[in-house]
């Protein structure tokens, strides 16, 4: 192996990078994270965050999906990419639950589906469900 610019070569920085404390600590983060994930367990949404799961539970690929919402003076919209058919996602809005949103679906045969979601749903943690 070549040796870097400080004499060292790549297999002893690795090693050293290693032995620090703190690349232990963020392995085990990602370890207990990808469990979660594995395990179905949702972490709590952050406070003032609107979490929606979105499941497309059709049998058609989602090419985009528009979120547009708003409350007091402030406007957002957000858009998501490709989502497969069974597959989830999660979109934190910068908005109270309750309010509702608006939602576009372009799907991968060209349909277009747009609805208002969740009007009146309490929680910071929602769902839509996706069917066709």
């Amino acid at each position: 192996m070549k040796p870097n610019r400080q004499g060292r070569s790549w297999d002893e920085i690795v090693v050293d990078a290693l032995r620090a404390p703190a690349a232990w600590l963020f392995l085990l983060g990602l370890a207990a994270g990808a469990a979660l994930v594995h395990w179905g367990v949702e972490p709590e949404p952050p406070e003032g965050v609107l979490m929606i799961t979105l499941h497309n539970d059709s049998d058609t690929a989602i090419r985009a999906v528009h979120f547009d919402f708003g409350h007091d003076l402030s406007e957002s919209s957000i858009r998501e990419g490709e989502i497969a058919p069974g597959e989830r996602r999660h979109v934190a809005l910068n908005h109270p639950p309750g309010a509702g949103f608006n939602v576009e679906i372009r799907y991968a045969d060209g349909h277009v589906q747009e609805f208002c979601a969740n009007r009146g749903v309490d929680g910071w943690a929602q769902e839509v469900r996706v069917y066709r």
